[in-house]
């Protein structure tokens, strides 16, 4: 036998040999004999081809010194279809377990019922509500995921992660507020996943889109003088949500949730119930005594504090006309602040507001540096006569 090459791969090394095989018509036809080492034990396999052989061989050094030997007890009829599939994906330049993976994913689709994505946020939205969840992330879960099935009217298959991540930078928000959004849209790909839209036991394509990085700023809070100039400055409805967001920290968005049986002027506290609080978590605010006399002139108003949404933003963008250093929350850190420097216990000021302890401590504590808070919680409405109530005004 003559070695005619060695294929190394490493520290292994399989040699081929070429030698004469059987007679026929008076021709001797040339055999391609790999030899290689497998478990202590010398092993040969013969070819026809050289290119076969050479096939092999390279297989097996690779499976050799790679440590799966395993691929080697292939009897002859497997080898061939191995050798024959890795001969098909040659000219493509795709990996034997590459094109598996895809067949098997092609066939796992064939599986999957095609939805478009406006039928499973539909289908989600009523899911949530029978689960009995909060009409707060309800609406916060219609409001995203409309714009989302609005943008995207295909099915939510067909729908990847590039797609995802364009469509989140669109919408030229902050940070935190895409981080939001994305997590709506997770959340709407995991149900469509549990529903059989999407292949099941693998990641969605929104699960793969990047979270964006954000930082919290410095918390301002204002300053007893500044809020005394806003509430003589605003008209009626405007110092009523004013006075609430000041001295009770409850959140604008739940104030718009709260109708006035939700406040027991008897008792001195807000209810927010469980569905109108951002925890879903129900909690008593207190009324402290500065706000009892805001509210006195409301104490027999029924329905809901205020009518829309507008009404809020309306009495921000008057703060700022005013040259108030108004920030995202400014009222409710300030009440944090204040309330935290009056009665220095974390817990019961984090399940008045419906916050972590840790987190208010870390955030609030010592922000009164200079002992405003007794002239905080002293901020009372004009004398009687000049503090009028006035229709509300949409």
């Amino acid at each position: 036998m003559k070695s005619i090459i060695a294929v190394k791969r490493g520290n292994t090394v399989v040699k081929i040999y070429r030698h004469k095989g059987r007679r026929y018509k008076a021709k001797y036809y040339q055999l391609f004999t790999v030899s290689y080492r497998l478990n202590e034990k010398q092993r040969r396999k013969n070819f026809s081809r050289y290119n076969d052989a050479w096939e092999f061989a390279s297989d097996t050094a690779t499976a050799v010194e790679k440590g799966r030997a395993q691929v080697l007890s292939l009897n002859r009829s497997d080898w061939q279809e191995y050798v024959a599939a890795k001969n098909l994906l040659r000219p493509f330049g795709i990996p034997l377990r590459a094109a598996i993976d895809e067949y098997i994913a092609i066939r796992r689709r064939k599986k999957i019922i095609e939805k478009r994505v406006r039928e499973v946020v539909d289908e989600l939205l009523v899911a949530k509500q029978s689960a009995g969840l909060s009409e707060r992330y309800i609406e916060t879960l219609r409001t995203y995921l409309n714009r989302f099935a609005d943008s995207f009217q295909t099915t939510i298959g067909s729908v990847n992660t590039g797609a995802i991540a364009r469509w989140l930078d669109s919408l030229k928000i902050g940070a935190r507020s895409r981080n939001n959004v994305r997590q709506a849209v997770v959340t709407l790909f995991n149900f469509a996943r549990r529903r059989g839209y999407l292949p099941k036991g693998e990641t969605t394509e929104a699960a793969d889109v990047e979270t964006a990085r954000h930082h919290d700023g410095e918390i301002v809070i204002l300053t007893p003088e500044q809020l005394k100039k806003l509430l003589a400055k605003s008209k009626a409805l405007y110092q009523l949500y004013f006075a609430l967001a000041g001295f009770t920290g409850v959140r604008s968005a739940e104030l718009l949730r709260l109708e006035w049986s939700d406040i027991n002027f008897e008792k001195g506290y807000i209810e927010v119930k469980a569905r109108k609080a951002k925890t879903a978590t129900r909690r008593l605010v207190p009324i402290q005594p500065n706000l009892a006399k805001w509210l006195a002139a409301y104490r027999n108003r029924s329905g809901k504090l205020f009518q829309s949404r507008r009404t809020v933003n309306n009495a921000i963008k008057f703060a700022k006309r005013l040259r108030i250093p108004w920030k995202a929350n400014v009222l409710r850190h300030s009440y944090a602040a204040y309330r935290l420097s009056i009665l220095p216990d974390a817990a019961r000021v984090a399940l008045e507001m419906g916050n972590s302890p840790a987190k208010l401590f870390t955030n609030y504590c010592e922000l009164d540096r200079h002992n405003h808070a007794p002239e905080w919680f002293t901020i009372e409405p004009p004398s009687r006569g000049s503090h009028k109530v006035v229709p509300f005004v949409a």
